[in-house]
């Protein structure tokens, strides 16, 4: 399996790391190869990508006959090119099966890109997406096209919340690429905040330096009376965060990026037992059933009547996080969809 990241990178830990682990548990010998991301000049770092994948052909020149070349997202984050080239050279001149996973609409960030993932779709043995709208995209360019949601280990997921008399935490767990998300909420946080106590959690950047690219963000939020608490993101923490946060918030612009998103923000949530709210956008409306594992939201007076409920109702909490950890349970562990994984890859 190769990945476009190392582990810090969301979609390289989960849908590459955490998932080759899983398939290893399901039988299937898995080797991990990361993309390690360098610092320096123009020419340090070409050279760096250059050596990366000469490496990485080097590996799968070497692997036995019966291995797939499995890319999930590609082969490093830098030139895209090199992932199509490299799926090319695997399957035309190597002979071997590659598996093509794709769990954002990277076919939107220009025309190259475009190029790049349809190509990397059509030449492909099977084609691996996260939700529906990206099945709908990729089954476009190949029919052997399968949704396999991005999942999570639920072993190391508590359900236990911490109970707090009177503040309500709201949390947002994240990456600095998503805090944007949170201006839509700062309105209908500014009208909570007049009648009911609680405090917004923030766990999106791993330094007070990628926060402070945000301050005049929080600082709206402030002046609106709401508590800001900005936490430092590492695995460690969120796991601490999630069993103290008593309601996830996922809000989504409602554009064509985010329509492709693959809701993973909610699924975290929800595999902790924590009443997700979330925008009505995407993936998001196909993970939560509105009022039995959650809320979705469509405007700003939907935001505050159904955080407002919930922020409220310590019994609604309970109930919607019980049947968030079954919704997660039945249809996004790891441990099951490794397995439905792992007989797609059985059968190439």
């Amino acid at each position: 399996m190769f990945t476009s990241e190392n582990m810090s990178d969301p979609a390289s830990r989960i849908r590459g790391y955490y998932m080759a682990h899983c398939l290893s548990k399901s039988g299937i010998k898995t080797e991990v190869l990361f993309y390690e991301y360098m610092k320096g000049s123009v020419v340090k770092k070409l050279a760096h990508i250059t050596e990366d994948c000469f490496n990485k052909i080097k590996a799968a020149s070497k692997s036995g006959k019966d291995t797939l070349i499995y890319i999930q997202r590609g082969i490093n984050s830098q030139l895209a090119v090199f992932s199509l080239f490299f799926s090319f050279y695997s399957k035309y001149i190597l002979r071997k099966r590659v598996v093509y996973d794709i769990d954002d609409a990277l076919f939107l960030q220009g025309p190259m890109r475009a190029h790049v993932v349809n190509g990397l779709i059509k030449f492909s043995d099977a084609v691996i997406v996260g939700g529906h709208e990206l099945f709908s995209y990729a089954q476009k360019y190949n029919k052997r096209t399968f949704i396999i949601p991005t999942s999570v280990e639920l072993q190391p997921y508590s359900v236990h919340r911490t109970n707090y008399e009177k503040c309500v935490k709201l949390g947002f767990i994240g990456s600095t690429s998503t805090t944007h998300y949170l201006t839509l909420l700062i309105n209908p946080l500014a009208e909570l905040a007049k009648q009911c106590d609680f405090e917004l959690v923030i766990m999106s950047a791993s330094s007070a330096a990628e926060y402070q690219l945000f301050e005049s963000l929080f600082e709206k939020f402030r002046k609106n009376g709401v508590k800001v608490k900005l936490i430092s993101w590492s695995i460690a923490n969120e796991s601490v965060c999630l069993k103290n946060i008593n309601i996830g918030l996922a809000p989504l612009f409602d554009t064509a990026w985010e329509k492709y998103k693959c809701a993973f923000k909610v699924i975290n949530y929800m595999a902790s037992g924590i009443p997700t709210a979330a925008s009505a956008v995407g993936e998001q409306s196909c993970v939560i059933q509105d009022g039995y594992n959650g809320f979705l939201c469509k405007n700003d007076a939907e935001w505050f009547r159904k955080l407002k409920t919930l922020v409220e109702d310590e019994a609604l909490r309970k109930e919607m996080g019980l049947a968030a950890r079954k919704t997660v349970e039945e249809h996004y562990s790891c441990q099951k969809n490794a397995q439905v994984l792992a007989n797609i890859l059985t059968q190439l």
